[in-house]
């Protein structure tokens, strides 16, 4: 009973976080990847700071492109988190397993029509992961093209965040931005999809 009463306090507390609150704690639990994937090697000393700028790369874009989207409908929308997901991805993003980054916080849209139209849903779910997609190809183009191996680093991390963070979100089950893609449109889902798993593949994600 403890535990549960626990829980439902710190549930209460993140449900009335701001904006910005959540976005800073959100960046937390998928920063903390750099402390299992980035400790080792020759920028030791600056794997931390890439990862809270990969991050933070990784969250905010794709967040604020599912909010614009959504407003662009005419719909509520706000991001937010819970206490639940936010410990849990935290823990699992500390593990040193496989490279796949898992996402805490999500953007809560509300508006009667939303969920009945499958186009304007799948629209403004595609709308997160291809920001991403599109902010990995770019920096993994300046990462081949820079000339400082740190700058290089940097650029390379940003672009690895970001194409995990797709490839999680374009999974098709639960609550995630996959399946709502697919149940609108399947081919652009296997064209997002397709594009996550090569970028997670050239950045060693995989």
């Amino acid at each position: 009973m403890i535990a549960l009463s626990w829980l439902r306090e710190w549930e209460w507390r993140f449900s009335n976080l701001g904006e910005i609150e959540s976005f800073l704690l959100a960046i937390f639990s998928i920063a903390v990847k750099g402390v299992s994937l980035y400790l080792t090697g020759e920028f030791i000393g600056y794997a931390i700071l890439a990862a809270i700028i990969a991050a933070t790369i990784a969250v905010v874009p794709h967040e604020l492109a599912h909010r614009q989207s959504a407003r662009r409908y005419g719909c509520y929308s706000r991001f937010t988190l819970n206490f639940t997901g936010f410990l849990a991805t935290t823990i699992i993003n500390l593990l040193p397993v496989f490279g796949l980054v898992f996402f805490s916080g999500y953007t809560l849209i509300s508006c009667r029509f939303f969920s009945a139209d499958r186009r304007v849903e799948g629209v403004t779910a595609a709308a997160g992961p291809a920001t991403n997609l599109a902010i990995a190809i770019l920096f993994y183009l300046g990462a081949l093209l820079a000339s400082n191996p740190l700058l290089s680093f940097f650029l390379f991390q940003i672009s690895a965040f970001n194409s995990a963070v797709a490839f999680f979100n374009l999974l098709p089950f639960w609550v995630l931005d996959g399946l709502k893609i697919f149940r609108w449109n399947v081919g652009v889902w296997i064209a997002l999809i397709a594009i996550s798993l090569v970028l997670m593949f050239i950045t060693g994600e995989i």
